[in-house]
């Protein structure tokens, strides 16, 4: 059980990454909204305002106290999404520049493993060495926004 400070801090390790990826994304010259809590799987709704397509996009943190060995995800993500639905992994740096991972949901669909620990709670996560051909490849956003979505 983690306890409410460690849980209160993870959320705001979250919502830190949450705003670094639209900064980012304002930096790069997209119009991005950063979404309510509340809202189901996109934190960011992202907009390339020369072809008006948007793209949504899961965030998922490691603060600069954990492990960037891997990154939690939940069973929902191993659902079928959108084809302009991406997920950025961060991982936040206390002293030198944070590091994201663009990635295809496809890709992280695919590539997400499942432990069952001893509680038998079941964990979904997604492991560096998965992504990281993925750092700082914000053309995936440019690849979403910019090309025909056509039904599959």
């Amino acid at each position: 059980m983690h306890s409410s400070g460690n849980m209160r801090s993870r959320q705001i390790s979250g919502m830190a990454g949450v705003y670094y990826v639209a900064a980012e994304l304002s930096r790069l010259g997209y119009i991005s909204s950063v979404t309510t809590r509340n809202a189901k799987a996109a934190g960011i709704v992202a907009m390339n305002d020369k072809t008006s397509m948007t793209v949504a996009i899961q965030v998922k943190t490691c603060d600069v106290s954990t492990s960037d060995s891997y990154w939690l995800l939940s069973k929902g993500d191993r659902q079928k999404k959108p084809i302009n639905f991406v997920y950025v992994f961060v991982k936040l740096h206390k002293d030198k520049a944070h590091d994201f991972y663009v990635a295809p949901a496809q890709f992280v669909m695919n590539n997400l493993q499942k432990d069952k620990v001893k509680t038998g709670s079941e964990w979904y996560y997604i492991t560096k060495d998965r992504i990281i051909p993925f750092k700082q490849k914000w053309d995936e956003i440019k690849r979403v926004t910019t090309r025909a979505l056509r039904s599959p």
